[in-house]
């Protein structure tokens, strides 16, 4: 999500419209939202204007998309994964872009495996705890780049953590808010005008139990059972959501109805003011917040959503997506297309490399969509979830074709020393499986006994 560029969707809609006219999109695609903070319809001369800041290198891209042809995000970076697992963190793997539209990203994302004690609790023995977050700026970045780089020391460095992570969590949040603001204050007074804001979802893993806490519309899931089930573990902090909250403390919120140049009507996003935000909670935006801005710290707030779970042998994996991922995807859709390219990985073996294709996959079919936003996603495993089965399989019937030839070759021998005269006339194809050499050792039952555990012990069965 970006301040800024939401100010400037004008022309991004006449893009989308003019896609539309030349080719008639699916009935399932999601319809192009238009976001303006004007309720009047935009001057030509501005939507000129507007049109410069839109990314034209970017445009022949959206072309390609119309048509099917794979696209190379701008700027994309490989997504990054981990290398080993981290106590019941299995893998991980992030990535985060700036999209198709946008010549910036201001989202961030924080990944923290190893929680370090302050020096004065060293003596304490903590479980093992970890931190994944994803942060949405809008406005700048400024803002984004505070919570990524501090947001887990004010968290982990509060009195009541480990042992009272929810307590942690909003002493921490509120800490960390209340800082920023007035770093934002000390900008202003030096003229440097910091507006920037940013949704934060952090997932907070504390021994066995996970600690998932939310402000914003960034979105959590969790996979359960394979992807049987699914659990979402935040809620979208959107102003129609928390209405009543918003009007109880003296806010409002608004949507705009406009006409394009093109004729067409758009109805904007639900905004609240002050603030003139698309979202109802988030850190930062002090002209949002701050009386002598024109702001009220009780509407826009920094105050976290918690939900909890527990790691068990049924969790697979918790997304954690910047809403450019979820206006495009619905929950479920994003969870139906992590596990489809994890089958199509199952192969490779290798759970940190499919967890980082899936990251890819879903960020190619958020672009295939058409989204306008940064786009970021992570994804954290607590399980092994895809196995490569045939390179077991045919090891086993390796073993058991091994082992079958064994036994059938003693139950020959035993019956040709038995039997010599039939033995003579006739040679059964097993037999000739063993040269003489090979033979010669079975006269003896020890011997019998070694040759079973030598085929064992070469296949590691």
């Amino acid at each position: 999500m970006n301040y800024r560029s939401k100010n400037h969707f004008s022309s991004l809609n006449d893009l989308f419209s003019e896609f539309n006219s030349n080719k008639k999109l699916n009935e399932n695609t999601p319809q192009q939202k238009q976001q303006e903070i004007d309720s009047s319809p935009i001057p030509k001369k501005m939507a000129r204007l507007k049109k410069q800041e839109i990314n034209y290198h970017s445009l022949v891209d959206l072309n390609q998309i119309n048509k099917g042809i794979e696209v190379v995000l701008p700027n994309y970076e490989p997504t990054k994964c981990s290398q080993n697992n981290n106590g019941l963190i299995k893998a991980y793997a992030a990535n985060t872009n700036q999209g198709i539209i946008r010549t910036y990203n201001e989202d961030r994302v924080s990944i923290i495996l190893n929680i370090i004690k302050p020096q004065h609790r060293a003596s304490e023995t903590w479980p093992k705890c970890a931190f994944f977050g994803v942060y949405d700026g809008h406005g700048g970045s400024a803002c984004a780049d505070f919570l990524r780089d501090n947001l887990h020391q004010y968290v982990t460095r509060q009195s009541e953590f480990p042992w009272n992570p929810v307590a942690a969590i909003k002493k921490g949040f509120e800490m960390a808010e209340k800082d920023f603001l007035s770093q934002a204050i000390e900008s202003y007074s030096k003229g440097t005008q910091e507006r920037s804001g940013s949704c934060a979802l952090i997932s907070l893993v504390v021994g066995d139990y996970c600690y998932v806490a939310n402000v914003g519309d960034c979105r959590a899931i969790l996979s359960l059972e394979k992807g049987k089930k699914i659990m979402e573990l935040s809620v979208d902090h959107k102003p129609e959501i928390e209405y009543e909250r918003i009007k109880r403390n003296g806010g409002k919120i608004y949507q705009t109805h406009l006409i394009n140049e093109n004729g067409t009507q758009i109805i904007g996003p639900y905004r609240v003011f002050p603030g003139r935000l698309s979202v109802s909670r988030a850190f930062g935006d002090i002209e949002a917040k701050l009386e002598q801005f024109g702001g009220n710290q009780k509407v826009v707030i920094a105050q976290p959503d918690i939900q909890i779970f527990r790691i068990t042998q049924d969790s697979d994996f918790i997304v954690i997506g910047c809403d450019g991922i979820f206006d495009k995807m619905k929950s479920e859709e994003v969870i139906k297309k992590i596990w489809a390219e994890l089958e199509q990985q199952r192969n490779t073996n290798n759970l940190h490399g499919q967890i980082s294709a899936a990251v890819d996959s879903v960020l190619k079919e958020v672009v295939l969509r058409k989204s306008s936003d940064n786009i970021t996603l992570l994804i954290v495993a607590f399980n092994e979830l895809v196995k490569s089965q045939q390179t077991s399989q045919s090891k086993i019937n390796s073993i058991s074709n091994q082992i079958e030839l064994l036994q059938a070759f003693l139950k020959n021998k035993i019956n040709d020393e038995n039997q010599p005269e039939l033995n003579q006339k006739k040679q059964s194809p097993i037999t000739k499986f063993f040269n003489q050499a090979e033979r010669k050792h079975f006269s003896q039952k020890e011997n019998y006994d070694a040759m079973f555990n030598k085929i064992r012990s070469s296949n590691n069965f």
